[in-house]
C-alpha cells in the first residue's frame, strides 16, 4: 500500500492511496467516528478493482493524525482482546 498525504494541516488532513480498499478503511472510519473530537471523517474508492481510495479527516479540536493514531491504538486493543477471547475456549 503506498500513502500520499494530499493535504495535512492543524485540523484536516487528506490522504490517496493505492492498495487498498474497503478492508482498512471502513473499521477506522467506525472508530473515528466515535471519537468526540472528529468533526467528520469519509473515504472513497474509486474503483475496487484499482483499489485506489480518497480519505478526508476534520477534527474540532487536535490533530488528525492524533485522532487516527488514536483509532487504530482502538482497533488494536479489541482485536487483542477477540484474540484472548478466542484462544481462551470454552
Amino acid at each position: 500500500m503506498s500513502i500520499e498525504i494530499v493535504k495535512l494541516d492543524e485540523h484536516y488532513i487528506e490522504l490517496r492511496t493505492k492498495g487498498e480498499t474497503y478492508t482498512l478503511f471502513s473499521p477506522l472510519v467506525e472508530y473515528l467516528s466515535d471519537d468526540p473530537d472528529v468533526e467528520y471523517v469519509t473515504f472513497d474508492v474509486g474503483h475496487p478493482l484499482v483499489e485506489d481510495v480518497t480519505f478526508r479527516l476534520k477534527t474540532r479540536n487536535g490533530s488528525p493524525l492524533d485522532a487516527i493514531r488514536r483509532a487504530v491504538q482502538a482497533i488494536m486493543g479489541d482485536l487483542e482482546a477477540l484474540e484472548k477471547s478466542l484462544l481462551a475456549g470454552p
